[in-house]
């Protein structure tokens, strides 16, 4: 039976939601860049039976597809990486929370690469994530938290950078070719790091509990979690996927207090509303912008 696009994005929302959990919690065995890595390597073992079937292995390699796939699992893999090891310093639901900066990398960007002034809306909603970001920032900067906080807001532009690769692609590639690609040259990029990881001390762990997240971190992060992706924003208007995914903070939020990783408190939640706030308005000028761009000028009146 295949999902329907929302069914594969609300699955989504829940794992996405789920991956600072498990980050924070692969943290106390592993170093960030082993975790990181052998998260990718467990992933493209996954998808590796998909990738075989239809040909899919010679289209990761393909001269029009392959340069766009690199550039994508270089960034995102250096990205989920620092991500990671961010986790090491702060709380789950404050990386959920920072992470939303990266809409107004997406805006910057689009900004720039298109020489565009942005409006005053697009400042005001601006405005509004810096301001939820920068009270959780605020309260964190008494305990070692702002370390893991500052590293989280470093990481949006790199998976920003990596959609666009991604929209150079052809369009008749589908959701196995997309996330096997993007894990096959993450896990390429990571290898050297990896190793100088290994070579510098990094922590391993061979103890069950150590394994089980392991191995969640390559079945949902570095595998499930893309091709759930791809599968919905391909067959699905982006503003909707996009609205719905920036609210995986507050589901994040929830899963940590239950879990006891964090006691939630108010500058926490009130953060957490303003950021989601302001980066659900910016997605949805962004997209407004593209459209009005695609669709050019509406026609003058006639008399």
């Amino acid at each position: 039976m295949t999902l329907s696009p929302l069914a594969a994005l609300l699955i989504d929302w829940v794992v996405t939601a789920l991956w600072p959990l498990i980050g924070a919690s692969g943290m106390r065995h592993f170093s960030g860049l082993l975790f990181s890595s052998a998260g990718l390597l467990i992933g493209l073992v996954v998808l590796a039976p998909f990738l075989a079937a239809g040909g899919r292995w010679r289209r990761v390699f393909a001269p029009d597809v392959m340069p766009s796939l690199a550039a994508m699992g270089f960034f995102s893999g250096l990205a989920t990486a620092i991500y990671i090891s961010a986790l090491a310093y702060t709380t789950p639901a404050n990386a959920a929370i920072m992470a939303q900066v990266e809409v107004l990398y997406s805006a910057v960007l689009c900004a720039w690469l298109l020489g565009e002034r942005p409006t005053l809306k697009q400042a005001l909603a601006t405005l509004l994530v810096l301001l939820g970001t920068g009270l959780i920032m605020f309260r964190d900067l008494s305990s070692p938290r702002w370390r893991g906080d500052l590293m989280i807001l470093l990481t949006p532009w790199m998976y920003q950078v990596s959609h666009i690769f991604s929209k150079r692609l052809p369009k008749d590639l589908d959701a196995w070719t997309l996330s096997g690609g993007r894990v096959l040259f993450g896990l390429v990029t990571m290898a050297p790091l990896c190793a100088w990881s290994v070579y510098h001390g990094g922590r391993w762990s061979w103890e069950a509990p150590a394994l089980g997240l392991l191995a969640l971190q390559g079945l949902l992060m570095s595998s499930t979690n893309f091709v759930l992706w791809y599968l919905a924003i391909r067959r699905m208007d982006l503003t909707s996927a996009t609205s719905i995914m920036l609210s995986y903070p507050a589901l994040t939020l929830v899963f940590s207090w239950a879990l006891g990783h964090e006691h939630v408190h108010g500058l926490q939640i009130a953060g957490m509303l303003v950021t989601m706030a302001g980066a659900t308005w910016t997605s949805r000028l962004v997209v407004e912008a593209q459209r009005a761009r695609v669709e050019g000028p509406l026609p003058a009146a006639t008399l």
